[in-house]
């Protein structure tokens, strides 16, 4: 059972190599909002994953026939693109938080809506779809592996994954502490010109 663990915490370290839209959204909900709503949004991230592992696990044969739709791809890569873009245009248009003084209290509100965040760019990013799919098919389903041993890789896959976010986060409240806010609005700028390429060219690639 040990080695199946090991094949998901292999499979989840990849997954934290990729420098994609969860990263930068991770980094500016910290500089601008503080630590508490950078981890929502990794909730929200987690819990979308969670899902996906139900659903692909659970639902193959459906989710197959999902997939097959023949526009399938088009609407999940546009809603992310949307999405993405979005996200980008807010960020942009902000001023940048002031770090200097108290840092605010985030309510519940504030808490839901980065949570929301974290969920929405991860359920709508084509990647993590394809990802969760493809992995289910050929690494679980086509071994023919039972449920101990398919969870004992989603879980190393999942733990993996809340590990080296959550080190992701507490690394930009490190970073927080460090900046100017000169700094901080150039990187808030280029966190939103980051996404909005991200969104642009997730868009693009699946229509073109």
């Amino acid at each position: 059972m040990i080695s199946y663990v090991a094949e998901g915490i292999r499979a989840g370290l990849l997954l934290a190599l990729l420098v994609g839209p969860l990263v930068v959204l991770l980094l500016q909900l910290s500089l601008r909002r503080g630590t508490l709503a950078s981890f929502s949004a990794a909730l929200g991230i987690w819990l979308s994953d969670a899902l996906f592992i139900s659903a692909t696990h659970y639902g193959m044969g459906g989710l197959d026939a999902i997939l097959d739709h023949t526009y399938f791809t088009e609407i999940v890569g546009t809603l992310g693109g949307v999405t993405l873009v979005t996200i980008a245009v807010v960020m942009w248009m902000r001023q940048p938080p002031d770090l200097s003084g108290d840092r605010e209290i985030p309510t519940k509100r504030g808490l839901f809506g980065a949570l929301l965040q974290g969920f929405a760019v991860n359920t709508f990013n084509p990647f993590t779809v394809f990802f969760w799919s493809a992995f289910t098919l050929t690494q679980v389903h086509d071994r023919d592996l039972t449920e101990p041993q398919a969870w004992a890789i989603y879980g190393g896959i999942l733990v993996t994954i809340i590990i080296t976010d959550s080190a992701k986060v507490l690394g930009a409240r490190k970073l927080r502490d460090l900046l100017k806010p000169r700094i901080v609005l150039r990187i808030q700028r280029l966190g939103a010109l980051a996404l909005g390429a991200f969104g642009i060219i997730l868009a693009a690639r699946v229509w073109w």
